[in-house]
């Protein structure tokens, strides 16, 4: 497959735009300037002209890129380079270069950055441990707590039951005058039976 890569150092002109897809995954859009210099005879740098380019990023990238970047950071950004043909407001043909972007960082050469690792699950809005439930949960383990402080859904390990409906397990409270009833048993927690091995 021919594809053109590019490496672009610039600085982000407009404030990043994140928006979903028809399939629901997040892409982020925003702008970057890149201006080169060299020097002359007698020493002195001078300014070239500058090239904008549109970047696009997807899915983790996207999530990632729309919560760290802001209008004048300097970013390094890789990715395929394409030239995009449109007809601007005047009526007239335009053509735009755009970076659909593999990799995006900050430019550490002119300044600080901190880094913080984060899931791809997490960066979707997929990660079940952003619960609040589930956070409270694994404080409390955490500072020696019992893990009857736990909610009924999360083992544990912090791992929520997908299966369990808070709203049944109130009405088997008040049925069962506050004896809750796990839709799925917690064999760290709850009482079981031994039964003998079923033969083949």
């Amino acid at each position: 497959m021919n594809e053109t890569r590019i490496t672009v150092h610039g600085n982000v002109v407009s404030e990043p735009v994140e928006r979903r897809a028809r399939n629901g995954s997040p892409y982020t859009t925003f702008r970057i300037a890149t201006t080169p210099y060299r020097r002359t005879a007698d020493g002195r740098f001078v300014d070239g002209e500058t090239s904008f380019y549109n970047v696009i990023a997807f899915n983790a990238l996207a999530a990632n890129a729309g919560t760290a970047l802001r209008k004048g950071h300097p970013v390094i950004v890789e990715g395929k380079l394409a030239i995009k043909q449109y007809v601007g407001n005047d009526g007239q043909p335009r053509t735009s270069p755009e970076i659909d972007a593999d990799h995006i960082g900050h430019d550490l050469s002119w300044g600080r950055a901190s880094f913080e690792r984060v899931s791809r699950a997490a960066a979707l809005g997929h990660d079940r441990t952003a619960d609040p439930d589930v956070q409270a949960a694994v404080r409390a383990l955490a500072e020696g707590g019992s893990l009857e402080q736990r909610p009924a859904h999360v083992d544990a390990d912090g791992v929520v039951d997908d299966d369990y409906d808070l709203q049944d397990d109130a009405s088997d409270e008040a049925s069962s005058e506050g004896a809750g009833i796990l839709a799925t048993g917690d064999p760290e927690t709850d009482d079981y039976e031994v039964v003998d091995r079923l033969s083949a």
